[in-house]
């Protein structure tokens, strides 16, 4: 199962950088050179992991059964929340659209643990949170180095960063068994 999980949160992101065309022609600051190619991309797959993050978070607020992971689930909301109106904020100056919801492959993934029920769901829910924001650490982290503009980089960073936090949260709330 937690390969499955990686390998859809690979895909997710690759799929929602490809299905979130931007035009059928280049912008402007694209043919100014204002933004690379690369860092639209990534604008736009990290979009799609954190809409997704959200969505886990709204699941996880009315479904975990201990209050530490509703509490949780809340935390992991807000920073998504909070870390998408900025990277929107940034790409919208830069002419780039993000996506708007998650791509299917993760609905599919969310609505699958999403028919656990009580601790099974907990214990799923949690297994693949895990699983999907370690992977999220390392694509994060590995995009900050690469991007070509300071402020995606800076943006890079911080979304690692907070995917750290709240992994360390999560290990508190739900110590791994």
């Amino acid at each position: 199962m937690l390969c499955a999980l990686a390998a859809g949160c690979a895909a997710a992101g690759l799929s929602v950088a490809q299905a979130q065309p931007n035009s059928k022609d280049p912008d402007e600051a694209t043919l100014r050179g204002d933004m690379s190619n690369g860092d639209r991309v990534f604008l736009r797959s990290a979009g799609g992991l954190i809409v997704r993050d959200r969505e886990i978070g709204k699941l996880g607020k009315r479904r975990f059964q201990k209050p530490a992971l509703r509490e949780w689930a809340a935390s992991l909301e807000k920073k998504s929340d909070a870390l998408y109106r900025d990277m929107t904020d940034y790409a919208e100056r830069h002419k780039t659209n993000l996506p708007l919801d998650m791509s299917e492959v993760s609905r599919r993934m969310v609505d699958r643990v999403a028919e656990s029920k009580g601790a099974t769901f907990d214990r799923d829910m949690v297994r693949t949170v895990r699983a999907l924001l370690e992977e999220q650490v390392r694509v994060f982290t590995d995009s900050a180095e690469t991007a070509e503009h300071q402020e995606v980089a800076a943006l890079a960073r911080r979304a690692a960063d907070d995917r750290r936090t709240l992994l360390q949260a999560l290990d508190k709330a739900a110590p791994r068994s």
